[in-house]
């Protein structure tokens, strides 16, 4: 740090010295003394000016340092698909509407809640050829109703006579709730906390 000191005070008398050559010989201005004691004054005040940026400089970087990131991540469970902020499943065995519905509650999803169009043809998209079972159910000359007990209202057709509900190539159609089909579990992504460890 002197030497840096030393090397500034150098160079900005010879700067001095080659801008105002009569100024500075001038005995009327300025003695040499004083034109030192001016330099001296401001190499340190440049110097103390230095320290402190460097000083506050570093504090930052070091409380940054500290700090980690935190940020919040969509997450499914393995073997599951997002779409929209949900999770899908789609089964490679087959069930009745009963037992799938039973696996679904086990993974603490339902059979597939299908909620706009955009969810039933990514999902007529992503079940290949089989038929899957979704969760909709409905009582002898009652309404439709998903798993969680909602009405459904009607964003797509269902065809059939069944009491329950799947998907096939042409859209939504019903059977009896004890033929065996694939099935297709739905539940909201989670948002797991994903911190960022600082490098050491």
């Amino acid at each position: 740090m002197f030497l840096a000191v030393l090397c500034l005070y150098l160079i900005l008398k010879m700067f001095f010295n080659n801008l105002f050559p009569d100024y500075l010989h001038s005995k009327e201005h300025c003695s040499k003394a004083t034109l030192n004691w001016c330099l001296f004054f401001l190499i340190v005040f440049l110097t103390i000016t230095l320290c402190g940026m460097t000083i506050t400089l570093r504090a930052i970087r070091t409380n940054c340092h500290q700090k980690p990131s935190v940020c919040l991540q969509a997450a499914c469970p393995e073997s599951w698909i997002g779409f929209q902020r949900k999770c899908f499943y789609f089964s490679d065995d087959t069930k009745n509407w009963t037992s799938s519905q039973r696996f679904c509650d086990s993974q603490d999803a339902n059979l597939a809640l299908v909620e706009n169009f955009q969810e039933l043809n990514f999902l007529l998209r992503y079940k290949g050829p089989s038929d899957h079972w979704i969760g909709l159910s409905r009582e002898q000359d009652q309404p439709w109703k998903w798993t969680n007990g909602t009405e459904w209202t009607r964003p797509f057709p269902i065809t059939g006579e069944g009491e329950c509900a799947y998907l096939n190539d042409k859209g939504a159609s019903s059977a009896r709730y004890y033929t065996e089909r694939k099935w297709i579990c739905s539940k909201p992504d989670t948002y797991v906390q994903m911190i960022q460890q600082s490098p050491n």
